[in-house]
């Protein structure tokens, strides 16, 4: 079983943010903070600590008070993977945030999924008690996986640069490679709700009004 001491969370900001027109997601306001702050709030409880996976407006997201990297130019425009490759070869320096989990866990948090379960983390932990060997645990629910909130090995992301190397560029695609199982978790499939799209982001700012009314 995970020990959350030893879990590095990572939130995923580093995307085009296409569906908003080119925005950052992770920056856009949700009742009077950014998106990603949200998540931050959510995810940080739940691990020994976190940094951020961005490729614009570093100065921005340094403001919430956690690390930031950028993806490394070989993985640049590839999706999650390439933060995962990025957070790996760093991992593998001894940089600051990736040594204080050393030898542990990565929990993944989108940027625009301000609602992240709370519980998220001890539920894919869990799968460690029947299945050491395991490599990676993933939400499902009943819209089908989650992939972008896996839980993973240091040592099963050791296996991402190749994947990518290889032309590969699917998180499932990659999980599939992997000892992987997915995880129930239809009861906390409100907290996977992300505001990807203009409509989105406008039907959690009412929920967000409704509920701090």
């Amino acid at each position: 079983m995970t020990d959350r001491t030893r879990i590095l969370g990572l939130v995923l900001a580093g995307g085009e943010g296409r569906r908003m027109g080119g925005r950052d997601k992770g920056l856009l306001p949700l009742g009077n903070r950014p998106m990603v702050a949200h998540v931050l709030e959510r995810l940080m409880p739940q691990v020994a600590c976190a940094c951020i996976s961005a490729n614009r407006h570093l100065t921005a997201y340094a403001e919430l008070g956690v690390p930031v990297w950028g993806d490394a130019p070989a993985w640049q425009g590839m999706g999650p993977l390439a933060a995962l490759a990025s957070l790996q070869a760093r991992h593998a320096t001894a940089s600051p945030g990736a040594a204080l989990c050393r030898g542990a866990w990565v929990q993944l948090a989108p940027c625009d999924t301000p609602e992240f379960p709370s519980t998220l983390v001890a539920r894919l932990a869990a799968a460690w008690e029947k299945n050491p060997g395991l490599d990676v645990a993933y939400p499902c629910t009943e819209a089908g996986p989650q992939p972008a909130m896996l839980l993973a090995t240091w040592a099963g992301l050791a296996s991402v640069a190749e994947y990518l190397e290889e032309g590969g560029r699917s998180l499932r695609g990659w999980i599939a490679r992997r000892h992987s199982i997915a995880v129930d978790c239809e009861d906390l499939a409100a907290g996977f709700v992300n505001a990807n799209t203009p409509e989105a982001l406008l039907r959690l700012e009412q929920k967000w009004k409704e509920s701090h009314a």
